[in-house]
């Protein structure tokens, strides 16, 4: 198979599965901060400790959809289930690298987004 009809994928599905339990967990913890942090009328400021498990959420939910580790994409290598090699196609490597940033910035804007939501929310506090 050419590298143009090669699917641009650096982890297989158990580093998928990894990754999807990773932003799972990161997302439930971001819900549960943000719950307790609107409900008992936290300052507005320290809602922003949810930007780091949003984005937490974002880059494990992102990669296993995208099947893509951005650590990974960086090094030019992947992972397969099998253990770390690598890529060898340069070509490949560079189309893993830019489709890892896309990944990166989009949950980097995702946890921006939700974070902003979280600070304008109203308190329901005491």
């Amino acid at each position: 198979m050419d590298t143009a009809t090669k699917e641009a994928a650096n982890i297989g599905p158990r580093e998928r599965r990894k990754r999807r339990l990773l932003g799972i967990v990161s997302l439930t913890v971001a819900v549960g901060v943000a719950f307790v942090l609107v409900s008992f009328g936290a300052p507005r400021w320290s809602r922003v400790v949810v930007f780091l498990p949003l984005w937490m959420a974002g880059l494990g939910l992102l990669q296993a959809r995208e099947k893509t580790c951005i650590a990974l994409a960086a090094r030019g290598v992947c992972n397969m289930d099998e253990g770390e090699e690598d890529v060898g196609d340069s070509a490949l490597a560079a189309r893993l690298r830019d489709k890892a940033k896309a990944v990166h910035r989009r949950a980097l804007l995702v946890a921006v987004a939700i974070t902003v939501v979280v600070l304008v929310f109203p308190d329901f506090g005491p």
